[in-house]
Parts: C-alpha cells; sequence; structure tokens
C-alpha cells in the first residue's frame, strides 16, 4: 500500500511541481466555466470539450488511467444524460449531449488532479481556499481511516483462511457478512485509540507540515492561464 504522500498515479507529470492549490484551483475554475456553457450545438462547446481533454492529456497521467474513471463514472453520466430525452423536452438529444460532455469534462479535470496531488495535499489546498474547516478536517480524516479498515480487512481475512484452508466454497457469503462487521467492530476501536493518542499528542484539528510553499511565477500562469482559455472559448 503507498503511503499517503506518495500516493500518486502520476508523480512525474508535468503537474506534479505545482503547488496544490494552483492546480485545485485551474480544475476547480475551468469546470465551472465549462459548466456555463449554454447547451446548444455550436463548435465553441465542442471546442471547450476538446479543450478538457487536451488538458488531461497534456498532464501526463496516463490514457488507461483517464479511461478507466471514465468508465467508471459511465453509468451515472448516461443515466443523467437520458433524463432529458426519456421526459421529452425540447431539443432533448441536445441536452444529453451537454451533460455528457459537461461531465466527462470534470472526470478528466479531476482525475488529472487527483493523479499528480497527493489526497492530503489537495483537502489542504481546498481548505487554503476557503473552504469550511469542519468539511476539510472530517474528510481528511475518513480518508486516513479508510486504510485502518483495509488493514483490518487484511489481518481478518489472513486469520479467516489459516482456519478454513483458504476460500470456502459453503457459506461463502455469511462468512463475508461476518467478516464486514468485524472489520467495523475492531476499525471502530481501533478509530477510538488513534483518536486518543491524537488528542494526548496535542491534536487541535489541523495537520501542521514543515513544508509552506509560496505561489511561484509559473503557479499564478497555472491557475490563471488553464482557466483562461476556457473562459475565451466561453466569450468567442
Amino acid at each position: 500500500m503507498k503511503g499517503l504522500e506518495s500516493a500518486v498515479e502520476a508523480p512525474d507529470s508535468p503537474l506534479a511541481p505545482f503547488d496544490p492549490r494552483a492546480k485545485v484551483s485551474a480544475a476547480l475554475l475551468t469546470i465551472l466555466t465549462v459548466s456555463s456553457f449554454p447547451a446548444e450545438p455550436t463548435p465553441r462547446f465542442f471546442a471547450a470539450g476538446v479543450y478538457v481533454l487536451l488538458l488531461a492529456l497534456v498532464a501526463a497521467v496516463g490514457l488507461r488511467y483517464l479511461l478507466k474513471r471514465c468508465l467508471a463514472a459511465t453509468p451515472f453520466i448516461a443515466m443523467a444524460a437520458l433524463l432529458p430525452v426519456l421526459s421529452g423536452l425540447p431539443n432533448g438529444d441536445v441536452l444529453a449531449c451537454a451533460v455528457g460532455i459537461k461531465a466527462y469534462a470534470a472526470i478528466l479535470l479531476l482525475s488529472a488532479l487527483a493523479a499528480t496531488t497527493p489526497v492530503d495535499h489537495t483537502l489542504r489546498a481546498v481548505g487554503a481556499l476557503g473552504a469550511p474547516r469542519s468539511l476539510v478536517l472530517t474528510t481528511t480524516l475518513m480518508y486516513r481511516y479508510l486504510f485502518v479498515l483495509l488493514d483490518e480487512w487484511r489481518r481478518i481475512s489472513r486469520a479467516r483462511e489459516c482456519r478454513t484452508g483458504g476460500n470456502p466454497a459453503k457459506w461463502r457469503f455469511r462468512l463475508w457478512a461476518n467478516q464486514l462487521a468485524t472489520v467495523f467492530v475492531r476499525g471502530w476501536e481501533r478509530a477510538e485509540r488513534v483518536t486518543a493518542a491524537m488528542i494526548l499528542r496535542g491534536f487541535n484539528g489541523s495537520f501542521p507540515t514543515l513544508r509552506r510553499r509560496r505561489f511561484s511565477l509559473s503557479d499564478w500562469a497555472l491557475a490563471a492561464g488553464v482557466p483562461l482559455g476556457a473562459v475565451i472559448l466561453r466569450v468567442s
């Protein structure tokens, strides 16, 4: 399992060295700009979709990585895109196309962000940009406790395999259900111990860091230049 600080898919991407605040700002502003495009079959609307696709490819996070995330989101995007058609709205096919393009644009940009920025860095950047402190703290703890649950699942799975000689053919679903319940109970108890240890060590609701970055000229160029391209397409 990768550590929290190195859990990125594309550490050699050209986007990796940039400040997380710049990457988060660029991604969110571009998504908002593309989302504001009117649902009309105009060349600039399709050009915005191509622009986002080029941004994702320039990020060099891997085509397979992007395709896997797009495929995972396809059922949900398809359900949302079919609603205008099934509802019998005027120009339902155009609305469906617009929903699909905007949704995939968001998936591509967020995938590029996730592949080049560790989760805790992204959450810290979101907090620095003005997100509610309680939301950022809750999400950070949920992400960290996810590894606690995965670790408990592996330990219980190893113990079950030692006692049963592998995966039994009978009562498989019952065993998995019992294992899931055991993971929840043990994970809860372990989370309480971790919380008590954090409080004893002086945890005050924030995770201090020794590295404090300042926005460089290249960070400002990324944060402003990427959304600017979408804005130009929007107003042209």
